[in-house]
């Protein structure tokens, strides 16, 4: 049977059952709350190490440290979830999120960041995969004629959303907050990260207390199991996503892609503050910030007619949307006034969260249930690849020469990530999609 044939691909949300609206609800809010947290941070953490006296390729480096935890404790941590329960691992990793949070405002040295970055990164690791498989599986039960384009779409825009709005926050509680953060031995920056902390801990009993899961209990075996078995994991999710000729192309693509997009993320503020002359720069960071998640949100709420215009084909909307966002990533480069810059930042991340919905759709249709969670555990090692890469490779060219060559190379390797996909239409003709209950 092939995707198109046996689901619902063009309904609105109020045509789901009471239940499947419901649970996308739970979710979405879950993760404006997760994403709000990481919002108010996301503002000041490269300008909080520039002021502690770090480097731009230092930054990548502790930014790299990120990347290179969560690659190795990805795939064996992905299996976990699959063993014992998407809801367990996730909360592991909220507390892994918040030992790094409060590394990072209590001790000041290089090896604290990078210890900091470590803690964060086991946490993405932990989390990866784990409740988005939940939430998959559970609206399959709840609505199985539907497909999940829209609802990948509700959620991620809840998580914009959320972005958006941390960004703000931060960037006000960092200026009106900081000149007080210092009178008590604390950095300007730091309040944002205690702000992040109670948001973390409210989104933690959140978690807990409403995310419904049924099924595996806790067990100490599987634990063990799920480390012992990583040479196993990792060839069973090699085999299935190297081997999957759809997989492999949407994971090549995913890979050059996060080599670029990290050089973004990271840099964009440290190029951007020196346009502003105020001394309520941070704030207005803070509203830029907010800009740049609103408009994946923007992008993300236009996924859905931006495929029907496609005729319902995701693969040649995914295309068309990847090339663009190179295309306006390297026009980002020449940006040398603040609001050109902020429009082409608009521009660039509503094309970015187009693309989310679209992508995550077409991986959803060719991995099974049972592997679900392992395979997006190797599509999270895949980003973690390339960001590793890029933030290295690309850190190393942002300090030798400047971000704008950094992010000049980043948009052509965006451009490449979409040209990659370029063989899918012809494939996908002859592929079925996998039967969900399907094992290899």
């Amino acid at each position: 049977m092939i995707w198109g044939e046996i689901m619902k691909t063009n309904y609105k949300f109020k045509d789901l059952p009471i239940a499947a609206r419901r649970h996308v609800r739970i979710y979405q809010f879950q993760q404006f709350l997760s994403w709000g947290g990481f919002g108010i941070t996301i503002v000041v953490l490269v300008l909080l190490l520039q002021e502690r006296g770090f480097n731009l390729f230092d930054i990548a480096i502790i930014t790299a440290t990120y990347s290179g935890t969560a690659l190795l404790f990805e795939l064996p941590l992905g299996g976990l979830a699959d063993g014992i329960g998407r809801k367990p691992v996730y909360i592991l990793g909220v507390f892994a999120d918040i030992a790094g949070l409060l590394t990072l405002l209590y001790f000041r040295s290089f090896e604290a960041a990078v210890a900091s970055y470590a803690f964060y990164g086991f946490g993405r690791a932990l989390s990866s995969g784990s409740l988005d498989a939940w939430y998959i599986e559970t609206f399959h039960k709840l609505a199985p004629k539907f497909g999940t384009v829209l609802i990948l779409a509700k959620v991620q825009f809840g998580g914009a959303i959320g972005l958006a709005i941390g960004a703000i926050f931060g960037g006000l509680i960092a200026d009106f907050f900081g000149s007080y953060m210092h009178t008590i031995g604390y950095g300007k920056y730091d309040a944002p990260l205690i702000a992040n902390f109670i948001v973390s801990i409210f989104m933690l009993f959140y978690t807990i207390l409403v995310i419904k899961e049924d099924g595996r209990p806790f067990n100490r075996q599987a634990i063990k199991n799920g480390f012992a078995n990583v040479p196993i994991i990792l060839r069973d999710s090699l085999k299935y996503g190297l081997g999957h000729q759809i997989v492999l192309v949407l994971l090549v693509s995913v890979g050059f892609s996060s080599l670029a997009f990290f050089v973004l993320e990271t840099f964009w503020i440290p190029f951007a503050k020196p346009m502003i002359g105020s001394q309520y720069a941070v704030s207005i960071i803070g509203i830029i910030t907010s800009i740049y998640f609103f408009s994946i949100a923007i992008g993300v709420s236009f996924s859905t007619p931006l495929v029907a215009l496609f005729k319902g084909q995701n693969i040649r909307a995914l295309i068309f949307i990847v090339v663009l966002s190179g295309m306006f990533f390297i026009g980002l480069s020449f940006a040398t006034n603040i609001y050109i810059f902020s429009l082409v930042l608009f521009a660039l991340n509503a094309a970015k969260g187009a693309s989310g919905a679209p992508r995550d759709s077409l991986f959803h249709a060719y991995v099974p249930n049972n592997k679900r969670s392992t395979l997006l555990s190797l599509q999270s090692l895949v980003m973690q690849v390339g960001g590793l890469v890029g933030m290295l490779g690309l850190g190393f060219v942002a300090e030798k020469y400047s971000i704008a060559t950094a992010w000049q190379f980043g948009g052509s390797i965006t451009i490449i990530s979409g040209l990659v996909l370029l063989v899918l239409p012809k494939r996908m003709e002859n592929t079925p999609v996998v039967g969900r209950d399907d094992a290899d």
